[in-house]
């Protein structure tokens, strides 16, 4: 029962630590950065695809800066729309 009230007090990582132990990180911490530079990375290489694809220069900007347009749109639509309710 002494130990009990000598242990009240403490929380689990400085018993671990007491101990010469420290908890583990969790993969989380670690695979959601690298997913990032993953996603970032596969856009950078699809838009790099697209500027060498075969296709003529006039056609490929048009078709980017529709694209581009529609992002736009869908952006601020998309922040009136959150505006709104908050």
């Amino acid at each position: 029962m002494n130990v009990m009230k000598k242990v009240i007090g403490y929380d689990f990582d400085d018993i671990l630590e007491a101990v010469g132990l420290v908890r583990r990180g969790s993969m989380g911490r670690f695979v959601a950065p690298a997913l990032g530079l993953f996603v970032v990375g596969a856009g950078i290489g699809a838009a790099v695809g697209l500027m060498f694809a075969p296709s003529s220069g006039r056609r490929l900007r048009q078709e980017v800066g529709d694209r581009l347009d529609q992002v736009r749109e869908r952006i601020k639509s998309d922040a009136n729309a959150t505006a709104q309710r908050g």
